[in-house]
């Protein structure tokens, strides 16, 4: 592609078969994945390994599903969203650094239609199955549990719609994942994602200062997480 060094900071031809991409770049998340250079575009930043490629692209669904149709002219086949979520409620033994994988997603994609009509958007999303399926059974020192997600265009909203997504199941909520893995099946890649729960509607919000002990919960989730990633991507994506 013409401009994708100038939009990602590296060449196109310089992407790996998987890509993680990450709304916000966690603090060391780069050391965790083994990404000693990471270059910076008009619009994300991204990095290599031998295994895989990291992209970061700013929070919300228009950088991040434009990002997955930009890869669409590189060497990726495998794309997976990895950052935080909100809980809707503490249920089904989900707390805050909890991983999720969303098997299937919500699309309230439109901060004015959430506004103007108080309602959860009927499309629905999904994840490559036969991925989910090999993430969610993954051997390691902490589960991958199987969720259902809403992605939201509002925090500020996520609080006044919370008891319509109790009512529709709807177990955690994104910034993103809807748009992510539209983009993604259209470019006929094979999209997952992995969350780590960050914080829980009402209860514990996300705009409350954590104690020392959640805060180190929260890291230590956001480190298996990635531990589990390299190690999936190796044994799983890229035979």
């Amino acid at each position: 592609m013409k401009h994708f060094k100038a939009l990602f900071g590296v060449e196109s031809s310089e992407i790996k078969k998987t890509c993680i991409v990450m709304p916000l770049m966690q603090k060391d998340a780069l050391h965790g994945f083994g990404i000693k250079k990471f270059a910076r575009g008009k619009l994300y930043g991204a990095g290599c390994n031998k295994d895989f490629s990291v992209i970061s692209t700013g929070v919300g669904c228009a950088l991040n599903g434009d990002a997955v149709l930009y890869l669409k002219e590189t060497p990726c086949k495998n794309v997976i969203l990895f950052g935080s979520c909100g809980l809707v409620s503490s249920k089904k033994g989900l707390s805050i650094g909890s991983l999720v994988s969303p098997s299937r997603v919500y699309a309230n994609e439109s901060f004015s239609r959430m506004l103007l009509e108080m309602s959860i958007e009927e499309k629905i999303f999904y994840p490559d199955q036969g991925v989910l399926e090999n993430l969610l059974k993954i051997g390691t020192k902490q589960p991958v549990k199987e969720v259902a997600c809403a992605t939201i265009a509002s925090l500020k909203l996520e609080e006044d719609l919370s008891d319509l997504f109790i009512g529709k199941d709807i177990d955690v909520v994104d910034m993103e994942c809807s748009a992510f893995f539209a983009a993604a099946h259209y470019c006929g890649f094979k999209p997952v994602a992995l969350f780590y729960v960050s914080d829980i509607i009402k209860e514990k919000p996300f705009y409350i200062d954590f104690d020392l002990s959640l805060k180190s919960t929260l890291s230590s989730a956001a480190k298996n997480a990635a531990d589990i990633l390299c190690a999936f991507i190796r044994t799983n994506l890229n035979a």
